[in-house]
């Protein structure tokens, strides 16, 4: 199934990041337009009130000259009753509440509420909600003061009002918020899923036709798409490159250690020609008996078998041809590596052997040439550094999934300050035309195209151990 996580978590990503801006940006207007509302509210409010206790003041004066209480309790319940926002209504003169719509004493808080000559609207509590108290002088003040109430409930109600009108804005703006940033990021993520789909199935080796992805979308994606095409179409290109230097590299090291292998051959061949020669010239004399001239015939026959064996060595190691991996038994491999390295070895006097190591199936997956010469590589080199009389040892090793041959030698082993070198190309200790210095790096090379790799161990007793890994036949069948 094709992962679609990316496009989901870009729309989503977009949406809630639209989501947020219109919240945030509803708590903006939702604190500015209360404010601005409130305030003018409670303007209104406030006038509304001024204009009822200034009415009140215009009708009190007379009856404040004469001392017409009676009067003046009916004005004051005929305000707090006008209308549902006012709360009460009373006439103060000094500090003597003439007239009250309060039912029994004026609460004193509200007398002790205002000073002389103010006159501003005040906001106070009164039994559990907001009243705005409103001060009204009568004749400017010389006969005393109407105290008008409004109470806010109809204010807060109209706050409610607007609270949820912007709201049910907020919310329809984030329905879109979330539809647009849906098919935003719909339109952007799936040509972007495709190029991820794309990479993953991605392989240099194997040539596609036509574009890798089709560029589609907007002209911004439309462009991600014509150069993920081309960047693809580069990695191809430089995949053969790398494929052709591989080869090349591999081509170098086999002919460097081609002839590497003539001195050695060399002295297999001399062996059997000087031979040869000796039965010619016996041959040649015509006074042999029959039993005798067949006895010459045979070791003839023997010494041109073995020069066309070694030839017929030397030839199938020294041809190119391409990677086939098979299933292949590593002692055997082992085994062809020595027979064709053991002229040089016996050259120089030096012992080699192979060895089993542990029980188990040691049949690997390889291509037997290049893998055979991975190992006259290591040999080679291990050859190299075996003083006289030493030995070169190679073992069969095991682990999960892989079998190792192991190249062991008797040299001084690799110096500590060039061990993280040894494996880069060019690089050898060996005097100068002696060596290429890519045998290490093509046999890692060879490794890694088989799916498997090269390991370096250090003994204390002296000595290197390379161990060459390949990925045996029931892991890879398993896998």
């Amino acid at each position: 199934m094709p992962n679609r996580r990316p496009r989901f978590r870009l729309w989503m990503k977009l949406a809630l990041l639209a989501a947020l801006g219109v919240v945030a940006m509803h708590a903006v207007h939702l604190v500015i337009g209360n404010r601005i509302a409130s305030r003018a509210l409670l303007d209104a409010q406030a006038e509304l009130g001024h204009r009822v206790a200034r009415l009140v003041a215009e009708q009190a004066d007379d009856p404040l000259l004469v001392n017409d209480v009676m009067t003046l309790y009916g004005l004051v319940h005929s305000a707090a009753a006008s209308s549902g926002d006012v709360s009460y209504c009373f006439i103060v003169r000094g500090d003597h509440v003439v007239a009250s719509s309060f039912d029994g004493h004026t609460p004193e808080g509200l007398l002790r509420l205002r000073g002389a000559g103010d006159v501003s609207p005040v906001l106070v509590k009164l039994d559990g909600a907001e009243v705005l108290d409103l001060s009204e002088p009568i004749l400017g003040g010389s006969l005393g003061q109407v105290r008008l109430g409004l109470g806010m409930k109809s204010l807060g109600v109209l706050r409610r009002e607007l609270a949820i009108h912007l709201g049910e804005l907020a919310l329809g703006v984030i329905v879109a918020g979330f539809a647009a940033a849906f098919l935003a990021g719909r339109a952007i993520a799936r040509p972007v899923n495709e190029m991820l789909e794309a990479a993953d199935r991605f392989d240099p080796a194997v040539l596609v036709e036509g574009p890798i992805v089709e560029a589609r979308g907007s002209d911004e994606v439309a462009v991600l798409g014509h150069r993920f095409n081309k960047m693809m179409r580069r990695l191809e290109a430089a995949h053969a490159e790398q494929e052709r230097a591989r080869q090349k590299a591999v081509e170098t090291e086999r002919l460097a250690a081609l002839g590497s292998l003539v001195a050695g051959v060399a002295h297999e061949v001399n062996n059997p020609l000087a031979g040869l020669k000796n039965c010619v010239r016996r041959l040649e004399r015509g006074d042999l008996a029959e039993p005798k001239r067949r006895e010459y015939l045979a070791l003839m026959d023997e010494g041109l078998s073995r020069i066309e064996e070694v030839v017929r060595r030397l030839l199938d190691y020294g041809r190119p041809h391409a990677t086939r991996l098979e299933p292949r038994s590593a002692p055997e491999l082992a085994e062809d590596a020595v027979r064709l390295v053991r002229p040089l070895l016996e050259r120089r006097r030096i012992g080699a052997s192979v060895a089993v190591d542990g029980v188990g199936d040691a049949t690997v997956l390889a291509d037997r040439r290049q893998a055979g010469q991975a190992l006259v590589n290591l040999l080679l080199n291990a050859a190299y550094v075996t003083p006289e009389g030493g030995e070169v040892r190679v073992r069969i090793r095991h682990r999960d999934g892989q079998v190792g041959l192991a190249v062991e030698d008797d040299g001084p082993g690799i110096p500590l300050e060039i061990r993280d070198r040894i494996l880069d190309p060019f690089f050898s200790t060996k005097p100068e035309g002696e060596g290429t210095g890519l045998g290490l790096s093509v046999t890692r090379t060879i490794a890694d195209a088989h799916g498997g790799e090269l390991g370096f161990e250090f003994p204390e007793r002296g000595g290197t151990v390379v161990t060459l890994w390949l990925r045996a036949v029931a892991a890879a069948r398993a896998s």
